[in-house]
C-alpha cells in the first residue's frame, strides 16, 4: 500500500515576457508521429529520459513536439497541448485547451545551455508559429520545484491555481474541487472529490497519461 501527495501550480501566461536579445541560429523543427525515431534520438542526444511508451500516447492524444535547434545543435524540447486536451493524471482532469492556446508539457533544455532564456524564447516561437493566434499558454508545475517555477514566472506565467490531490495505491483519489474552466470538462468525473479507478475507468486512465 502506498499514499502519494499530489501538489501543483496551474500557471497561465496571457503575454510572455518580451525577449531583449534573441539568440542568434534558434529554431524549432516540429516532429510528428510518423518520425518516432527522431524523437528518440532527440531524447537522446538531450540526455533526457522518458517512459516506454509515452512518446506514442503523447502523439495518440494529440500532443506536438517540438525540438529546438541552437545551430547545428540540439538545444532542447517540448511536447504542446493545442486544440486537444490536456490530461492531469494527479487530479484525473482532463482539460479543453483552445486553438488560440497551448499547454507546456515535458519542457527540456540540454544542460550546457541553460541559464540563456532558451525556455522563453521557445515559446515565443511555438507562439508565434504553431498557433493561428495567441491567447495564452498555460503550464503545470511540481508547488515545490522552485527552478521550474522561478522559469516560468521570468517568462510571463502567474499562478491561477494550487490544486491537491492524495492517491491511494493509484486507485483511490482524493482531489481538490475542479478549478473554474471555460471549456466543458466531462471526463472522469470531474465534479466528485473522492474518484475510484477501476476497469474501464483505469484503462481510460492509463490511456490519457501522456
Amino acid at each position: 500500500m502506498y499514499l502519494a501527495r499530489h501538489d501543483l501550480a496551474l500557471l497561465q501566461a496571457q503575454t510572455l515576457t518580451p525577449i531583449e536579445v534573441p539568440t542568434p541560429g534558434l529554431r524549432l523543427e516540429e516532429l510528428r508521429a510518423d518520425r518516432m525515431s527522431a524523437v528518440s534520438d532527440t531524447y537522446r542526444l538531450l540526455g533526457h529520459r522518458y517512459p516506454a511508451g509515452r512518446p506514442e500516447r503523447r502523439f495518440a492524444n494529440g500532443l506536438r513536439f517540438g525540438r529546438l535547434w541552437l545551430g547545428e545543435q540540439i538545444a532542447g524540447s517540448l511536447w504542446v497541448v493545442h486544440d486537444a486536451h490536456r490530461y492531469i493524471d494527479e487530479m484525473n482532469w482532463r482539460l479543453p485547451v483552445p486553438a488560440g492556446q497551448f499547454w507546456l508539457r515535458d519542457v527540456f533544455i540540454a544542460p550546457a545551455l541553460r541559464g540563456q532564456r532558451l525556455f522563453l524564447q521557445m515559446l515565443h516561437l511555438v507562439a508565434r508559429e504553431w498557433l493561428p493566434h495567441f491567447e495564452s499558454a498555460w503550464s503545470d508545475v511540481d508547488w515545490d520545484n522552485a527552478e521550474s517555477m522561478r522559469a516560468h514566472l521570468a517568462a510571463g506565467f502567474l499562478v491561477r491555481h494550487r490544486v491537491r490531490a492524495l492517491d491511494l495505491n493509484g486507485r483511490l483519489r482524493l482531489r481538490d474541487p475542479l478549478v473554474p474552466w471555460p471549456g466543458p470538462v466531462q471526463d472522469m468525473l470531474p465534479t466528485r472529490r473522492w474518484l475510484w479507478l477501476g476497469g474501464a475507468r483505469l484503462r481510460q486512465h492509463l490511456d490519457w497519461v501522456a
